[in-house]
């Protein structure tokens, strides 16, 4: 067993997150972590790190593994090159290539016989240590795992503090990959990873020699590398064997069995107190009354079948316009310093649904910075339409204050909207109760885009730019976000690493990968 918890318990800013919740981890098991927006998953992968303390409950892991673990907010230093950072991953096998080095030049220094056996024979041990461990094949290793990822495109010898958190993120992934622990927990690995680089990723980790504790809404990602399922719902953590669709099956089936059950038990229950109403106070049936009440007081009471799903009522707060043409690219160079790609050119019409897509760090985002006037043009140009309204929604998580709640952010946006209309759009992204007034910085990251996904209804607008919308939302919520801008009567700019959510929107497509190629 790599890991037992038991009876853990936390609540967590008045919400229970988790309730003597209980499962193991055993050997060969790779295991996704499922659940709605809210329900602890992140929380879970922090206290099995030592970053949250819960309330109770006991964590062991074996003692003689070794656990690498990523999160979607890790911090790095980030004075390092994306190269030293990954070699980072193999310091003691340097720490002992260093050793080596010293005794083979103390080796050069003497003419002690003794001492000449005796650096030969530890070199030659150190030696053979470094090759039982493929150090001579570091720069491969280091190669394979950047170039899956998508690294290669910014240079290895980038300084990570010139990347987006995204690309931090990508880049701690890789090195955590590369140190090949016998328990990996990632949280939201595919976020920030496109189509391609998410196959790459899938294939990997069906390669890979160890366990692995995975986070994700990734329902595809999901099911092609898991053979089991782990479901945090109502404090509980119940595990299934399989890979997600087997335990969408296996839930569906338990739920209609556990609702049967309740509903037989109300009936008996039902009976039997009507049974003792009408026969307790008579002589002669009291003693069979009494033997039933007997019977009611056994029963143990099952809890009432409870649904924790949120459903999203996202409604884009929509500008008419009059103009069929609604944006014309001509001959657009993007980037910071230089341009990043070939001239863009492209036009669209009014109500269009267009996605960009291209592999990670193609330079998708810098597109909709541009566009959404973030960053300046290198060169040529772009016009929307004159009364064109623009909402923007970015991939990145960014509030200006995360102990604000999300009342007060709306209220800092809006201070004219009274608490109550506040409360009702918060409601329609799925924040309700203590959670509308809690500090940003508890909410999950699903909660935080729902958050701004309620900005971006908020804004009167006749095209949404949107940059990985559906990031750390869970099923229903894409969906639900899915449906609202298909009805949505504007155009529709967006990035997307999600092929179903692509092909069930886009109405267009703009592939800046083909601008490479062509």
């Amino acid at each position: 067993m790599l890991l037992n918890v038991e009876n853990l318990c936390l609540t967590y800013d008045k919400k229970t997150l988790f309730n003597n919740a209980s499962f193991r981890v055993l050997p060969n098991e790779k295991i996704g972590i499922v659940g709605s927006n809210g329900v602890g998953k992140t929380t879970l992968i922090n206290i099995l790190c030592g970053k949250v303390i819960p309330d109770k409950g006991d964590i062991t892991f074996d003692k003689t593994i070794k656990v690498g673990y990523l999160d979607q907010y890790m911090q790095i230093d980030t004075n390092l090159s994306i190269e030293a950072y990954l070699k980072e991953a193999f310091n003691s096998l340097y720490l002992e290539e260093a050793k080596m080095n010293t005794l083979l030049e103390a080796l050069n220094d003497t003419t002690d016989t003794s001492l000449i056996d005796r650096y030969i024979r530890l070199t030659t041990q150190i030696r053979e240590y470094l090759e039982s461990n493929d150090f001579y094949a570091i720069d491969s290793r280091i190669g394979r795992i950047a170039s899956g990822l998508g690294l290669t495109s910014y240079g290895l010898d980038r300084m990570l503090n010139t990347l987006s958190g995204g690309q931090k993120i990508k880049v701690i992934l890789a090195k955590l990959l590369l140190e090949e622990p016998d328990l990996l927990i990632l949280d939201e690995p595919t976020n920030f990873l496109d189509t391609f680089h998410v196959d790459w990723l899938v294939k990997y980790l069906k390669e890979y020699r160890g366990n692995f504790l995975i986070v994700s809404h990734n329902e595809e990602f999901l099911n092609n590398v898991v053979n089991v399922i782990l479901e945090l719902e109502l404090g509980k953590i119940t595990k299934y064997k399989g890979n997600y669709q087997e335990y969408l099956l296996k839930k569906m089936m338990m739920d209609e069995q556990y609702v049967k059950k309740y509903n037989a038990q109300q009936r008996q229950i039902k009976e039997l107190q009507n049974y003792i109403a009408k026969n307790k106070v008579r002589t002669s049936t009291a003693k069979q009354a009494q033997s039933r009440v007997k019977q009611l007081n056994k029963i143990e009471i099952m809890d009432k079948p409870q649904n924790s799903v949120i459903h999203l009522n996202l409604s884009f707060n929509y500008k008419p316009i009059s103009s069929e043409r609604f944006l014309k690219v001509e001959a657009l160079e993007i980037g910071y310093d230089k341009s990043l790609l070939p001239p863009i050119s492209f036009e669209i019409k009014s109500g269009t649904k267009l996605a960009i897509t291209g592999f990670n760090g193609i330079g998708k985002t810098t597109l909709l910075k541009t566009l959404v006037g973030h960053l300046m043009p290198i060169k040529g140009s772009f016009k929307f339409v004159d009364n064109a309204m623009i909402a923007y929604f970015e991939q990145e998580h960014h509030f200006d204050n995360l102990e604000y709640s999300p009342l007060q952010e709306i209220q800092a946006i809006y201070p004219q909207m009274e608490n109550g209309t506040i409360r009702s759009y918060l409601a329609k992204c799925g924040i309700t109760g203590d959670l509308a007034i809690s500090p940003i910085k508890n909410l999950s990251g699903g909660e935080q885009s729902k958050l701004k996904l309620c900005k971006v209804m908020l804004k009167k607008a006749n095209v949404l730019i949107l940059d990985e919308p559906t990031n750390h939302l869970d099923k229903v919520a894409r969906n639900d976000l899915l449906m609202a801008l298909k009805k949505y009567s504007g155009t529709v700019i967006f990035v997307s690493h999600e092929r179903e959510f692509v092909s069930s929107l886009a109405t267009k497509i703009y592939s800046i990968e083909e601008l490479l190629i062509n």
